[in-house]
């Protein structure tokens, strides 16, 4: 009787321990159980596909605006020089009406002596 009741008492921890019930899960299922692995990964690779199919498209987008903000950047330069340049020779214009101004009132100043 006492054998008997360890047994029982074996049979018992077997059948609630964890390693026990993936197995006789895996072993009641059997061929359902590797169909549903492989469902499971078609699943996980079809996500994926998705994913890297959206992150090329961000990737895409990013890299768009990434050369649109350099070519406005390009002009902006290119807008800036030529604001330069224009100052430049405004200020060359302006120093050069000085001394015409200054040539008008030396000569206005030779006219009255």
């Amino acid at each position: 009787m006492k054998h008997n009741e360890k047994l029982v008492g074996e049979l018992e921890v077997q059948k609630n321990s964890p390693t026990q019930r993936r197995n006789t899960i895996a072993n009641r299922n059997g061929r359902r159980d590797g169909h549903v692995k492989r469902h499971e990964q078609s699943v996980l690779a079809s996500d994926m596909k998705r994913e890297m199919a959206l992150s090329c498209e961000k990737e895409l987008s990013y890299e768009a605006a990434l050369v649109e903000k350099d070519q406005r950047e390009a002009d902006l330069q290119r807008k800036v020089e030529e604001s330069k340049q224009r100052e430049a020779y405004l200020e060359n214009e302006v120093a050069n009406m000085w001394v015409l101004v200054a040539k008008l009132k030396k000569s206005q100043g030779v006219e009255k002596d």
